[in-house]
């Protein structure tokens, strides 16, 4: 159980860090399809509060690993929160 949730952490770290700290579209994009491409297949990759709200919603998932996303995600926020304000630029 903690493996997709700790990628949904990293992707959405990846995607999140890579538009807080660079303004190119391409790297974003770049980011997403690295993370969506190892995730894919282990935890949905969902990297959205509301994509994985979606996914409850519809049945995807259950409520124990929308809720265990669902940390993963707003942790990741605040951790490129923390880096980025650590960042003087």
């Amino acid at each position: 159980m903690y493996i997709p949730v700790f990628i949904e952490y990293l992707g959405t770290c990846l995607i999140i860090g890579t538009a807080a700290f660079t303004s190119s579209p391409v790297f974003i994009i770049a980011a997403f399809a690295l993370a969506k491409g190892i995730s894919g297949k282990i935890s949905g990759g969902h990297f959205n509060p509301a994509v994985t709200a979606w996914a409850l919603t519809s049945g995807k998932i259950n409520n124990f690993n929308a809720l265990m996303y669902l940390i993963a995600q707003f942790g990741a926020g605040l951790t490129i929160w923390i880096l980025g304000s650590m960042i003087k630029v």
